[in-house]
């Protein structure tokens, strides 16, 4: 079920400039139809392109800069319609404007600093999630989805443009009248280490309930993905999508400070199937302090303490010490990362989890996912911004085997014709 608009068109107008929901509203159709007409991404039928055009016309509306220049790009990504039997990607999450700030150091209080630069881009982690999946492409194609809450204004018109133009279709969205897009401000120091200010809005159950639609086809992977800000909430809903034969996938990024224990990860751990845990978040549950193998070990115990039954695919990340796979039975994996020229590790953890669910659910083992997965948040990380360096099938292959720290105990990744 596509966007609907949920407050009435009012004839009478102010001297606003009319927005992309206003288009939708008068011409009975979603904003994602509006979206596709301005960009030619996907197939519409004559009779409704014909309404919406004249409905831009009638009140003149005019895009963006950049939804201008959409339908002059060379398009990758086919029609849905021409999509069909792919593995489904569904993440649930805030959509985000983010503010990126360049500066050589964090200030001290009082201070005035000039930046170097500063960038306006689409952020969020369940949005960085599916952007990343959405883009990686042949042979590890993916419809991605998804479920967010929008502002009423032209920001959130942006967002749904960018996400559209991404390969990322937004199925339902909870309209917020008279309310903007969530914001955040990154401050980027020369390091690479930044400071993340965000806005992050909630969620109900019966949004991601009602976007699932039917139950996965025999043979059909499809996988309902929650972001820590939203994940004690929506367990329910994911308890459900369970029963119905999707995927459940949780990550650490903005969970709650109360859910940081062991107790309450051990509860994650029987609750999803896969679940991604930082190694700030997974130092907070152990107290271990030791190093990347005594983290994973120490993590291990709180893993083994689900009965196996229960237990889900944990995939711990390690920064540029690569992550670990903790299966549901056997040992921890270790898997390297390469070294590079840290420019802004923003949205790297994201990154990693959205390649990482589009190769698993094109059949990777958990190890070779986790290995491209960590090869591509490398690579994401040598330019600013969380979604500054689209990662694509085609980079993954130049993959090389890389040893964490003291051993080389990885087996050399394979390229994709391979998985």
């Amino acid at each position: 079920m596509y966007y609907r608009i949920m407050n009435r068109f009012k004839n009478a107008r102010s001297h606003q400039r009319p927005t992309l929901r206003e288009v939708a509203a008068q011409a009975g159709v979603s904003v994602g139809t509006v979206s596709n007409v301005l960009n030619g991404r996907a197939h519409v039928r004559d009779a409704t392109r014909m309404r919406v055009e004249s409905t831009i016309a009638e009140l003149g509306f005019r895009p963006n800069l950049l939804a201008r220049t959409l339908t002059t790009r060379s398009r990758s990504a086919p029609a849905p319609s021409q999509r069909r039997g792919l593995p489904r990607l569904v993440t649930v999450g805030y959509v985000s404007v983010d503010y990126t700030a360049r500066i050589d150091t964090y200030p001290c209080r009082g201070a005035r600093l000039s930046a170097q630069a500063i960038e306006k881009t689409l952020g969020g982690p369940a949005t960085n999630v599916a952007v990343y999946a959405a883009g990686l492409g042949t042979p590890w194609p993916v419809n991605c989805e998804i479920v967010t809450a929008l502002g009423d204004d032209p920001d959130s018109d942006w967002a749904l443009t960018e996400l559209a133009e991404r390969g990322v279709d937004t199925v339902r969205v909870e309209v917020r009248p008279d309310q903007r897009l969530s914001r955040c401000f990154i401050l980027v120091e020369s390091d690479g280490s930044r400071t993340i200010i965000n806005e992050p809005m909630t969620l109900g159950e019966a949004n991601v309930v009602a976007a699932l639609g039917p139950s996965p086809s025999k043979g059909k992977k499809s996988c309902l993905h929650v972001e820590g800000f939203q994940l004690p909430r929506l367990l329910p809903a994911m308890r459900e999508a369970r029963a119905r034969g999707f995927v459940t996938s949780a990550q650490s990024t903005g969970l709650p400070r109360d859910w940081r224990s062991a107790a309450a990860l051990k509860s994650l751990i029987g609750a999803v199937d896969i679940l991604f845990v930082d190694a700030g978040i997974a130092r907070q549950t152990t107290g271990c302090d030791g190093s990347p193998d005594d983290l994973v070990a120490a993590f291990r115990r709180v893993h083994m303490s689900v009965p196996k039954a229960q237990r889900a695919l944990v995939i711990m990340t390690l920064s540029e010490n690569g992550a670990a796979v903790l299966l549901p039975g056997g040992k921890p994996k270790r898997i390297g990362a390469p070294t590079v020229e840290v420019v802004d590790t923003t949205g790297a953890g994201d990154t990693f989890v959205g390649i990482f669910l589009a190769t698993w659910l094109n059949r990777a083992t958990p190890e070779e996912a986790a290995r491209m997965a960590s090869y591509g948040a490398s690579l994401s990380v040598t330019v600013e911004g969380a979604q500054g360096r689209p990662i694509t099938a085609s980079d993954l292959a130049h993959a090389r085997p890389v040893g964490h720290r003291a051993r080389q105990q990885d087996p050399a990744p394979l390229a994709p014709a391979q998985l």
